[in-house]
């Protein structure tokens, strides 16, 4: 599945891509801050929610690939991590945690950051050392928004761009999987079924991301607020939720 920088093949840019991406974001962190899951808007702000996963994940992919410099690409996401720490724990809190336990609750960009080290292991290192690396990154990204699945997004559409059938087969097998096994343990902790339903389908979201991700034409795009909007846009939108939601709510 290559994807030629040719000005003249229509389709989505790059930038095109993340604008995408994070208005399904905004949409889905809004959902979370102020809309019941178990409804309908809930239900659909969600689903469309689940389409900036796969997006950035590819888009990181893509990065890696085109990238001249993987220390300081792998530095920039580990900063933003750090400065999107506190809002992302003031957003899902509401304000300042009162459980210590919630201080160990990470960011999308901290996941991606561990996705990027696993392309960089997946293309560097070899056999068990490679699984154990790979493994490793997946039981640390468990602290991290998307985890574990943000990782296997990354290394599919990098391991398989050459071959569409085999990247969108594993792509969807991903959050089936992950679904399933949600409803089961849910069901089998007692959850009421209506909870479980609103809280696991809409995860089935992710594959409206790729008719998009299709449409991508290997080009960087637009300079929408240029490269650090998309890296600020991140921490600055959860702040402004998470001061909404104190506001409202206390």
């Amino acid at each position: 599945m290559e994807y030629p920088a040719s000005d003249k093949r229509p389709g989505l840019p790059g930038g095109g891509l993340k604008l995408i991406a994070i208005v399904c974001m905004l949409i889905d962190h809004i959902a979370w801050a102020f809309i019941p899951t178990v409804s309908a808007a809930g239900i659909v702000m969600h689903t469309l929610g689940r389409i900036t996963a796969p997006v950035m994940c590819f888009m990181l992919a893509e990065g890696y690939r085109h990238t001249s410099n993987f220390k300081r690409y792998a530095h920039r996401l580990a900063i933003f991590a750090a400065v999107s720490y506190l809002p992302f724990i003031l957003f899902l809190e509401g304000g300042l945690p009162e459980d210590s336990s919630a201080l160990l609750s990470l960011n999308m960009i901290y996941t991606l950051l561990l996705a990027l080290l696993a392309l960089w292991a997946d293309e560097h290192l070899k056999g068990a050392d490679r699984l154990m690396a790979i493994g490793g990154l997946c039981f640390l990204s468990l602290l991290g928004d998307w985890p574990v699945m943000a990782i296997l997004y990354t290394l599919n559409f990098a391991r398989n761009r050459g071959d569409k059938k085999r990247m969108v087969g594993i792509f969807i097998l991903i959050p089936t999987i992950f679904t399933l096994y949600s409803i089961l343990s849910g069901l089998l902790s007692g959850y009421p079924v209506d909870d479980l339903l609103a809280g696991c389908l809409p995860q089935m979201g992710t594959v409206l991301s790729l008719p998009l991700i299709g449409r991508y034409n290997g080009k960087k795009g637009g300079k929408t607020g240029g490269k650090w909007f998309f890296y600020w846009f991140y921490p600055a939108h959860l702040l402004l939720l998470a001061i909404i939601q104190m506001a409202v709510y206390r």
